[in-house]
C-alpha cells in the first residue's frame, strides 16, 4: 500500500515510511531479534535486515527446486 502526500510545492510524493500493525507476540519476537544482532540497530533496520535475509533464503530455495527438476 503506497501512501502519497503533497510536498511544499503541491507535488505528490510517495511516503518513505509506513505504519504497520503487528501482534504483540510478533513485536516481542522482533525486539528479541533486534537485541540478538551484534550491532545496535533500530527496529526499522532490523526489519530491513530480516527482509534481506528472507529474500536470500527464498532465492536459494528456488534455486534448489530448479536443480531438483
Amino acid at each position: 500500500h503506497t501512501i502519497q502526500r503533497e510536498d511544499l510545492k503541491g507535488n505528490m510524493q510517495k511516503s518513505k515510511w509506513h505504519t504497520v500493525s503487528i501482534k504483540q507476540g510478533s513485536f516481542e519476537e522482533l525486539q528479541s531479534i533486534q537485541k540478538a544482532i551484534p550491532i545496535r540497530a533500530s527496529l526499522s533496520q532490523t526489519i530491513d535486515w530480516l527482509i534481506s535475509i528472507g529474500q536470500k533464503q527464498i532465492k536459494s530455495e528456488l534455486q534448489n527446486v530448479k536443480t531438483e527438476l
